[in-house]
């Protein structure tokens, strides 16, 4: 994707053409364009954990620096993708 192709919509595209996978980058986008998304972080370790966009990085630097583990991916929720797919006409109903 380049600096243009960079929006929200686009965001959220690629993130259910990656099957609602997250990257590090992406973390941070939506943390700033929909604080609100619920995230699943997939510990080492530790259960998984829904955690709000916005707080995402402090939890995962908070479970690295404090509880020891490491994050082995961070994702939507099916539920969510699937209503996300709904809401952008993407739903292959």
């Amino acid at each position: 994707m380049t600096t243009n192709d960079k929006t929200p919509m686009n965001l959220l595209k690629t993130i259910i053409d990656q099957m609602g996978a997250v990257d590090a980058e992406q973390c941070q986008d939506l943390a700033c364009y929909f604080p609100n998304a619920e995230l699943m972080i997939q510990w080492g370790y530790l259960p998984r954990e829904a955690c709000r966009a916005v707080e995402v990085a402090h939890r995962i630097k908070e479970g690295e620096s404090l509880d020891g583990d490491y994050v082995r991916s961070v994702w939507f929720t099916s539920t969510a993708l699937t209503k996300l797919k709904e809401v952008l006409g993407m739903s292959s109903a």
